[in-house]
């Protein structure tokens, strides 16, 4: 029996176009269904501090130049700018961008004070390796002063 040859690179180049064809319509789907005329529920300031998660460790959200600026602090190269995407979720555009954009969502308590925030890739085609849905940062504890 004989099996006629098969271009595997022009199969595989056929896949990832398919792929990437697919990735750039789920993006375009995420703009057009995107509230672009919400706004954030607090003050950009108010989402400013230190933050901790328990697998990753401590990241930290800063203002700069009036805006948001996001560092996971155990990695260097980890620092994005954030942009308000809608309600209470930004897109982290890192400044390495070998690092896949992220979503980041915050969720609040009754009183309005964060609870925690949670990440997920932007696009479907995110290395598994960038595993933010594992994470769950929460705010972090106030330094102890040492007085009662």
């Amino acid at each position: 029996m004989s099996v006629p040859p098969t271009d595997w690179i022009d199969a595989f180049k056929a896949a990832e176009d398919v792929q990437q064809s697919n990735a750039a319509e789920t993006m375009k789907k995420q703009e057009s269904a995107r509230a672009a005329d919400s706004k954030p529920t607090l003050p950009l300031e108010k989402y400013a501090g230190a933050y901790n998660d328990a697998w990753y460790g401590s990241a930290t959200i800063r203002m700069e130049s009036g805006k948001l600026v996001f560092a996971l602090d155990h990695t260097p190269k980890a620092v994005a700018d954030l942009q308000f995407w809608q309600y209470d979720t930004f897109k982290a555009h890192w400044r390495d961008r070998t690092i896949e954009d992220a979503f980041v969502t915050f969720s609040l308590k009754p009183d309005g004070s964060i609870d925690h925030f949670t990440m997920a890739a932007v696009s479907p085609l995110a290395d598994f390796s960038f595993d933010y849905q594992d994470l769950l940062f929460k705010p972090a504890a106030p330094a102890s002063t040492g007085k009662n």
